[in-house]
């Protein structure tokens, strides 16, 4: 079955990725999910340090995925960790981070 974006305040947050071709480097995702997102040391992209969050986490990184103006956090309910044509940007329009 196929990885699906994960609809804002719903459904549980599997698995989160950032599309480094996308992310900015803004950080926005950093400051709403601290203990999921850091910047890099090596490049100004996002990194993520906790891929499976867990559901406590869960509103803080809906939130990392709508504050990105890149749209470049993506947010999966569960599948493989390639985005597809049925994956989106997290979050609940377009909510990448960056």
């Amino acid at each position: 079955m196929p990885s699906h974006r994960e609809p804002a305040g719903k459904a549980r947050v599997a698995r989160v990725e950032v599309d480094l071709t996308r992310c900015a480097g803004y950080g926005y995702c950093v400051d709403a999910a601290p203990e999921v997102f850091r910047m890099s040391e090596t490049a100004e992209v996002a990194e993520v340090l906790r891929p499976e969050p867990g559901p406590e986490l869960a509103d803080s990184v809906r939130e990392a995925a709508r504050v990105c103006p890149a749209n470049a956090v993506f947010l999966f309910k569960d599948g493989p960790a390639e985005p597809g044509p049925d994956s989106e940007p997290g979050g609940g329009g377009s909510t990448p981070a960056g």
